[in-house]
């Protein structure tokens, strides 16, 4: 009642925008009113309400819609698009998908310009992948109604030369668990201080059921929604895609402001950004509305819909809008903004993309053809011809997977071959390669080309306008000076992301691409079993399943030792890391144990089984053995994670991880624990931002062996009365977001499992941000980065002129011991966005190995 008062008061004294003028209806079709039994935008509307709204749409106009579901979320709801247009091109739309799919990967035999002149353009439009920002989930019913069932000139004239694919809503968990709380309680009041703006963060809308906002999901390829919808696009090869957001105070929508990615092809982005912009802002200033253009929203970072879209081919556009989230909220000026205002907004700029979209189809047709002729063939790329990795095998697999997720193809070497022209992502080093079996090789010269070489280039490319300008403004904001250009540096996200570096695997770069043998070898073969020696078994610990498997059999009882000195047994080296299953401590039943859980393991491990029999206990020199004291005893896993407390909920990246990656078990805890006996648990993990406090309780269970892990927003365990005491290091202006080169301690439990030379420091890639860091003790932090000036330290992303200097030193991960336990301590989140599998190993090292060091 509340609510319609609002929008009544609104309304009064102006004409209110109609959903419903275009021209004549077909009567058969239903509007969505009379399905849902309210005005649109009056409410929110629920999930399972606008699946009734469209599917009825769909099935009362068979000859405009094929609707066609592509999968599930996670919590189950139906993800489904539509695909509207007019009889014809629908009659004929399995044609048009294999003609826009001979556009997207051109083969010399194609008749191009005769398959671009019979190809209607197909315009992408997506709504509601932040759940909360609710506005475009009730336009998406208005759009998919007229589209369907209005017989104006306007529409008719734009299905003749579109089709129009509408994700009615890309993230239906998020929004079900936001709308159903809103629903049920008192709102509808406009005021700064109104109840409905108080809603706990665990009912928050904007990420899925793990959390995650999955417009920064497309490097990773994480979540079931982001993978099952680029599964999709990628049937469907769309020119132009738009995403529709909330909330801002006016409404935005492109063209961007700089950084724009280079693989974009600059001027074909801003050119036709331009196109629909004018395009879009004609029909606003038509009704009055103002927005803003070039400003706040970049198009650097891969990871939005809009830059993956585009690096895909399409011409790929954020759009935000100012009402929704909330029913109604009052302004600076006393007006009010509504969630319907909200979706009248997302509605008209929707159709105005399409329109201007079906106008230029020719030309859009044109220069999609164009570009991805020139990635196919390579010339996108420059000399950045082929990209070579190197590593475990199994992690080698996990990235060719990866990458195939958004289309792009990785292969194995079946041959050995010298390849020219290669650039050492490590070092400066260039040179001839020898390439060995079995490395995997990725070639820009495929559909897929330019996002293939934006995620994986180690460079960082801005304009130099860019560079100009925050260089600029640091120099004016260090001498207290205003800036005329620009208020606020113009980073949106992080500016480096390379996966080479995310999965901290050897690669190289080079500038030519010979054809070559490849191998259809998988990567993965299931675990082995062999009978045991007399000592015993022996496992080497080389890939994050290798530990996974030992969790798991320490969960089933068996007894697992871990070898913390190099020795040799057998006339084999056995590294640090390496796990023996000893029979001195395991009996028949232990060992059928471990059988069981290799059996029935989910995880798949690469080439030969690593499980070898060991003969004996006695060791070939030395006196490091099976009985020495360096050979520690693990003890059985039990981790706790802390989720926050009562209506805060934190830890999504971790969350996911645990349950879909790691497949471990844990307890799910709130805040309340610091508080009582953690006698239970083996390691406890503290995300950021759960209210953590050094309790008392919390200090006597980690001083009696417990295993502390705190993952950003560290500092309630460091300083007086804490834990650790490391000095604060500060910078400015902030670090934006870049990857740096870390050494990892070989001493360190923690770099069990990394590739390792003797007692060399382990070179892994770190992702580092923000203006607060820690400096490494005297004796040195688990991961830190070096503190000898000559190194340079940056390998990827934005830094500024004093920032290797700044960080010199700099502890990434700290690894302390108190009393009996130890404390674990990552100031930067090596969960974060699930984006950095080559760190993984790390975590583990600390959540199964920690407790027992």
């Amino acid at each position: 009642m509340l609510t319609a008062l609002v929008c009544g008061l609104v309304l009064a004294g102006q004409e209110q925008f109609d959903f419903y003028d275009r021209g004549w209806y077909f009567p058969g079709v239903p509007r969505p009113e009379s399905i849902l039994g309210y005005e649109l935008g009056s409410q929110h509307t629920v999930y399972r309400d606008q699946e009734r709204v469209v599917t009825a749409i769909a099935a009362s106009s068979p000859e405009r819609v094929r609707m066609m579901e592509y999968g599930k979320s996670t919590e189950g709801r139906t993800l489904r698009v539509l695909a509207i247009s007019s009889p014809e091109n629908i009659a004929r739309l399995d044609e048009i998908q294999a003609d826009l799919g001979r556009l997207a990967n051109p083969k010399p035999e194609d008749d191009i310009v005769a398959i671009q002149k019979r190809t209607p353009v197909l315009v992408w439009i997506n709504e509601c992948i932040h759940g909360d920002e609710t506005a475009s989930f009730e336009s998406a019913m208005a759009l998919i109604y007229n589209l369907a069932a209005s017989n104006s000139a306007e529409i008719t004239s734009m299905l003749r030369d579109a089709i129009v694919m509408v994700n009615p809503v890309y993230n239906p968990d998020g929004h079900e668990r936001y709308v159903v709380a809103y629903n049920s309680i008192p709102n509808g009041n406009p005021g700064r201080d109104a109840y409905d703006r108080a809603m706990p963060s665990a009912f928050f809308g904007r990420a899925n059921h793990y959390r995650f906002d999955m417009n920064r999901d497309r490097i990773s390829m994480s979540q079931a929604e982001t993978r099952q919808e680029v599964a999709m696009f990628l049937k469907w090869n769309p020119q132009v895609y738009v995403d529709q957001h909330g909330q801002v105070e006016t409404y935005f929508f492109p063209p961007v402001q700089q950084s724009v990615n280079v693989n974009a092809d600059r001027n074909r982005y801003n050119h036709w950004t331009d196109v629909f912009g004018r395009a879009t802002a004609k029909a606003f200033d038509n009704e009055g509305w103002t927005y803003f253009i070039r400003d706040s929203f970049d198009f650097y970072n891969v990871c939005y819909l809009d830059s993956h879209t585009t690096l895909m081919g399409a011409i790929g556009m954020t759009h935000e809008t100012d009402g929704g989230r909330v029913m109604s909220q009052r302004r600076v000026d006393d007006t009010i903004l509504t969630m319907r205002q909200g979706a009248e907004k997302h509605f008209t700029s929707a159709l105005a993309v399409i329109g201007s979209a079906a106008k230029n189809r020719a030309e859009l047709l044109k220069s999609y053809s164009d570009f991805k002729a020139k990635a196919v063939s390579g010339e996108h790329a420059g000399k950045f011809q082929r990209v070579i990795l190197d590593g475990n095998q199994s992690e080698l697999s996990r990235l060719k997977e990866h990458l195939a997720r958004s289309g792009i193809v990785a292969q194995f070497a079946g041959e050995v071959w010298l390849q020219k022209g290669a650039h050492d992502y490590w070092s400066d080093w260039k040179g001839n390669l020898e390439v060995k079996q079995g490395m995997l090789v990725v070639d820009m010269n495929q559909s897929q080309g330019p996002l293939a070489k934006a995620l994986l280039e180690p460079f960082s490319d801005f304009e130099p306008e860019f560079i100009a300008r925050q260089r600029k403004k640091a120099l004016e904001d260090k001498e207290n000076r205003p800036n005329e250009d620009i208020d606020y540096y113009e980073f949106y996200d992080s500016t480096a992301w390379a996966l080479p570096y995310a999965y901290n695997l050897k690669a190289w770069w080079c500038e030519s691409r010979s054809k070559i043998e490849t191998t259809s070898i998988s990567g993965y073969s299931w675990l082995h079993i062999v009978p045991p020696g007399e000592a015993g078994y022996m496992l080497e610990y080389g890939d994050q399943n290798d530990l996974l498997i030992i969790a798991k059999a320490l969960a089933k009882g068996v007894k697992v030792s871990l070898v913390t000195r190099s020795t040799h047994i057998d006339g084999k080296a056995i590294n640090p890391g390496s796990f023996m299953i000893l029979r001195a401590r395991n009996d028949d039943k232990q060992l059928g144990a471990l059988r069981s859980v290799i059996d029935d393991s989910r995880f798949k491990y690469s080439g030969m089984s690593p499980l070898r029999p060991l003969s004996t206990s006695y060791p070939d020199e030395g006196r490091q053995g099976p009985g020495s004291e360096s050979v520690v005893q693990l003890r059985k896993p039990k981790i706790g994670v802390v989720f926050g407390n009562a209506g805060n909920l934190r830890a999504g990246a971790l969350w996911y991880l645990l349950e879909q990656e790691f497949k471990l078990p844990y307890d799910s805890l709130s805040s309340s624990v610091f508080n009582r006996n953690l006698d239970e648990y083996t390691c406890l993990i503290v995300p950021g931002g759960v209210g953590a406090r050094p309790t008392g309780k919390l200090r006597e269970w980690v001083e009696n062996g417990g295993c502390l892990i705190a993952l950003g927003g560290v500092d309630w365990v460091n300083g007086k009365d804490a834990f650790l005491n490391l000095d604060e290091v500060t910078t400015d202006p902030d670090l934006p977001g870049a990857i740096f080169q870390a050494e990892l301690d070989p001493f360190s439990y923690l770099s069990y499992g990394y590739p390792r030379t003797g007692n060399e420091k382990i070179k892994i890639a770190v992702p580092i941000d923000g203006s607060s860091f820690w400096k490494a003790p005297k004796g040195g932090s688990a991961v830190q980065l070096s503190a000898d000036e000559s190194v340079k330290k940056l390998l990827c992303g934005w830094s500024w002129d004093e920032t290797e200097k700044d960080l010199q030193g700099v502890a990434w991960a700290h690894d302390q011991s108190v009393g009996r336990g130890r404390v674990v301590a990552f100031p930067f989140d090596p969960t974060d966005r699930a984006q950095w599998p080559g760190l993984h190993k790390i975590l583990l090292n600390a959540m199964i190995l920690g407790p027992s060091r």
